[in-house]
C-alpha cells in the first residue's frame, strides 16, 4: 500500500521538494556612469570657457562663482551672461542662479541633467 501511495505521489509530483526561487540582485546602470560636479571660482572669461566646455563636452554640471568677474570687470560679466544664455538656447543646458546677494553663483547642467526648482 505504501508503494502505491509513493508511486502516486511521484506521478502527481507531490514528493518533490519545493525549491524557493533564488534571490536576484537588480543593478541599474546609468547611461553616463558618473558625473563630476565642477566647483569653480571664475577669475577670467577663460575660466568660464573651461567650465562651459565641461558642460558641453564632458556632460558634467558646473557650479560657477562669478563674483570676482562681476566686481573686477563688469563688461566681462555681461559677456559671460551672454555665453550662458547661448549655451541654454543652443545646447539645451540649464542654468539657475543660486545666490544673488553678495555673490553671483550659478549652476549650469547639460541637457541630460534636469534642474527642478522647489520652494
Amino acid at each position: 500500500m505504501r508503494d502505491i501511495l509513493e508511486m502516486l505521489k511521484k506521478s502527481v509530483g507531490l514528493d518533490e521538494e519545493v525549491k524557493e526561487p533564488e534571490e536576484t540582485e537588480t543593478i541599474i546602470v546609468p547611461e553616463h556612469s558618473f558625473y563630476e560636479i565642477i566647483l569653480l571660482k571664475a577669475k577670467s572669461t577663460g575660466d568660464v570657457d573651461d567650465a562651459l566646455s565641461q558642460v558641453t563636452e564632458e556632460k558634467n554640471p558646473v557650479i560657477l562663482d562669478l563674483t570676482e568677474i562681476q566686481r573686477d570687470n563688469p563688461s566681462d560679466f555681461k559677456t559671460v551672461g551672454e555665453r550662458i544664455k547661448d549655451l541654454r538656447e543652443n545646447h539645451g543646458a540649464e542654468a539657475i542662479l543660486l545666490c544673488n546677494k553678495e555673490k553671483n553663483v550659478v549652476i549650469i547642467t547639460p541637457r541630460e541633467i534636469k534642474l527642478i526648482r522647489k520652494g
